[in-house]
């Protein structure tokens, strides 16, 4: 299963100060960033940045895992970097209710440009998980399908309901977890589009002819990907904290032998 970890953002992360998180892609602060509200063929935009500081997320990533609960476990060892006591991240798990396709970047495109996310806002109707006409997912699949080999589009996935997901906290070398449903629907993320384009005004004309799997209202939140440090993260789990990992658990299972053994 494939699962979307996002870090919920903070004072931290809004000011540019935060250290980037191993293993994800960091989001600059939302004065970078635009909101777009559409309706019936209308559309406004708001500027960044924006006060609702528990309604944003700071960076994102993914792992794969066989359940939920083996999702978690990876949560609750993620590894935070030096200087930075608290982090509260997201867990929900990918895909479309009514099944649109997963995307991922056509092999050859072109690397250049910045790159962008396109978070769709949730919605009642989206957490409740309402069914979408076929011919919508179809008509949106195509559109991907076409945007990814133009080299344009990333990635693209839908998010299932919070009721599937979670939240963990991690602080003071502990992890505290919070399943969801989450009631703040406005702070939920549906969906999202990765992007490449040469500035924030494409992407926002890209978002405006996106056909959107909902509506007639839809809000979506442009964020722009901090590249550096991005790049300046390490992988949250390398072969040397795996193997540790690994010595770990075996020593673990042997003592618990030896005192099985003790006991008899």
């Amino acid at each position: 299963m494939r699962f979307m970890v996002m870090r919920r953002a903070d004072a931290g992360t809004e000011a540019g100060t935060a250290a980037p998180l191993a293993g994800m892609e960091t989001l600059r602060p939302s004065a970078h960033a635009v909101r777009v509200d559409m309706d019936a063929g209308q559309a406004s935009i708001v500027d960044g940045p924006f006060a609702e500081v528990g309604e944003l997320i700071a960076g994102f990533g993914f792992i794969e895992a066989d359940s939920r609960e083996a999702a978690l476990e990876q949560l609750r060892r993620w590894p935070l970097p030096p200087g930075c006591e608290r982090a509260e991240l997201e867990l929900r798990q990918s895909g479309c209710h009514g099944g649109c396709a997963q995307v991922e970047a056509a092999a050859g495109a072109d690397a250049s440009g910045q790159r962008y996310i396109v978070l769709l806002r949730s919605s009642a109707e989206l957490e409740s998980e309402a069914d979408v006409a076929q011919e919508v997912l179809d008509r949106l699949d195509a559109h991907n399908a076409a945007e990814a080999r133009a080299g344009v589009l990333l990635a693209a996935d839908g998010l299932r309901a919070s009721a599937l997901g979670a939240r963990v906290t991690l602080a003071a070398g502990k992890a505290s977890l919070i399943d969801g449903p989450f009631t703040e629907i406005k702070e939920l993320v549906a969906g999202y589009w990765m992007v490449r384009a040469p500035c924030l005004q494409d992407v926002i004309a890209w978002a405006l002819r996106n056909p959107y799997p909902t509506g007639p209202r839809v809000q979506v939140e442009i964020r722009e990907l901090d590249e550096a440090a991005t790049a300046a993260a390490a992988p949250p789990f390398t072969a040397a904290m795996r193997a540790a990992e690994q010595r770990m658990r075996e020593q673990q299972l042997e003592a618990a032998l030896s005192a099985q053994l003790a006991g008899r």
